[in-house]
């Protein structure tokens, strides 16, 4: 192993010690948390999978209004919502097996 190759590899291991300790690393971003998805995107993500707001409100598992409120930003669809509403964009098969 070239001494460089080997450098790059113990500090990644020191990294790794660094964040398993919990400890943030200058340059890196730790979030646990889903960025909520935005009115417009829910929107466009319903619209690319041809769904009404009742349906998708199924596939979801929430109520048309709270779709409603989502697509005019008067609510934002955090966590589990906004995950799966991407995983959805990425996936557009799994909708009917969410039916």
């Amino acid at each position: 192993m070239k001494n460089n190759d080997f450098n790059d590899l113990l500090k990644s291991v020191q990294q790794m010690g660094e964040i398993m300790k919990g400890k943030k690393l200058v340059g890196t971003k730790v979030t646990y948390r889903a960025t909520p998805a935005t009115a417009k995107e829910v929107q466009k993500i319903r619209k690319e999978l041809h769904l009404t707001q009742e349906v998708f409100a199924r596939v979801v598992g929430e109520s048309p209004s709270a779709i409603r409120h989502w697509e005019q930003g008067i609510r934002t669809p955090r966590g589990s919502a906004a995950k799966l509403i991407r995983v959805l964009k990425a996936h557009p098969k799994l909708v009917a097996e969410l039916l």
